[in-house]
């Protein structure tokens, strides 16, 4: 069998390769198996004739050069990056976020650390941003009651999300940790990003149903007593 009869199996394995590669859930190993298949179908497509079929080869050829663009991409993305400790508390809060998602996150946040107490929201006036308390407490007032939150809960959240004005005055206290983010920054962040979007969905939602068990629960025990 001479090379030239050998030919037109390169197109049958070129499909084998795609097939395998869709097999694959990671995106570098499908891409890798989508180059191989379009390097095979060059060969095919270039000694198929006399003449190489240059309208077909060119297809394949920007098929290797837009995969092999995106994998150095997805292959950056994924690189490890350095952290401090509270960006790692952050990250650990946040999954599904890959590390570049999470730079675009944390290029629009501001992280505080007072010394003294320091005001987040105050009642009747529309916050600037979404606060979220990694480490210490927030002072909440809230219709002539006050009461600490935190760590790990938002303080603005209702507000950010109805976009309206805050229903309590909240403090952070002295040596508090936490991380605020713009809320129209923000905004425009989750819109554009479907990955971040679901992950600070998800973070507030997982907020709001701690914070609304906290708030029956002493309900629930005076009703026991009675």
């Amino acid at each position: 069998m001479t090379w030239t009869n050998l030919v037109p199996y390169l197109a049958i394995l070129a499909a084998l390769l795609m097939l395998i590669g869709f097999t694959f859930r990671n995106p570098l190993k499908l891409r890798s198996f989508a180059i191989l298949s379009s390097l095979c179908f060059i060969l095919y497509f270039f000694l198929l004739h006399d003449q190489p079929l240059w309208t077909a080869i060119v297809p394949a050829a920007a098929i290797i050069a837009v995969n092999i663009y995106m994998m150095s991409k997805i292959t950056k993305e994924h690189r490890k990056f350095r952290l401090t400790a509270e960006e790692m508390m952050l990250y650990a809060r946040l999954p599904g976020l890959t590390p570049g998602e999470y730079k675009q996150l944390l290029a629009i946040a501001e992280w505080h650390n007072p010394q003294v107490s320091m005001q987040l929201t105050k009642l009747g006036e529309l916050p600037k941003a979404l606060y979220y308390v990694l480490e210490g407490k927030v002072e909440v007032n809230r219709d002539g009651q006050r009461f600490s939150v935190g760590p790990h809960a938002f303080i603005g959240e209702l507000a950010f999300l109805r976009q309206k004005p805050a229903t309590a005055t909240t403090f952070a206290n002295a040596g508090a940790f936490v991380v605020s983010w713009e809320q129209d920054a923000l905004r425009n962040l989750m819109k554009a990003n479907d990955g971040i979007r679901k992950a600070i969905d998800n973070m507030l939602s997982i907020d709001l149903a701690e914070k609304m068990a906290r708030t029956s629960l002493p309900h629930l025990q005076e009703q026991s007593q009675r």
